[in-house]
């Protein structure tokens, strides 16, 4: 039993440890790309010397807006969100692609989205846990969302 426990307990720590290697900011600027809206809110860059470095820039979304994340590749198939957000807070993720190889992944797929999906809303980011049972799965949801996230310049 303990051995059980340090294994789930090892294979959350080393999934949030990807997520967040996965998800920690680079140097580079990343533009908002809008898909339900007209409105441009892409970053302006505030740079005076040819020699500078970019400046970072975050992008203040207003209104409705949605991007779709890759398609993630894992051990069973393929997984991909769409994000929908107003403003800056997420109020929907819906899987836009899903296929499996075999018919148990598919009926995992039915109860596990839902937990993803409500644990993503209230953590208002990527940065979720990995349901035990479902890792592989988590992982492609958490990397789609985390996708579709730096779409809309939202970290």
């Amino acid at each position: 039993m303990k051995y059980t426990a340090t294994v789930a307990g090892a294979s959350i720590l080393g999934f949030v440890g990807i997520i967040t290697l996965h998800s920690s900011p680079s140097s580079t600027t990343v533009a908002a790309t809008q898909t339900s809206t007209t409105h441009s809110s892409a970053p302006k860059s505030t740079n005076t010397g040819s020699n500078a470095a970019p400046t970072p820039t975050t992008v203040a979304l207003t209104g409705v807006h949605s991007a779709t994340g890759a398609l993630e590749n894992y051990g069973y198939g393929e997984l991909g969100v769409t994000v929908t957000t107003n403003g800056s807070k997420i109020t929907n993720i819906a899987v836009s692609t899903f296929k499996t190889i075999d018919q148990y992944s598919q009926g995992l797929e039915q109860q596990v989205v839902p937990i993803l999906k409500g644990e993503a809303i209230k953590a208002q980011s990527a940065r979720i846990a990995a349901l035990t049972g479902a890792t592989y799965t988590s992982e492609a949801y958490a990397y789609s969302l985390q996708s579709a996230l730096d779409k809309l310049g939202i970290k």
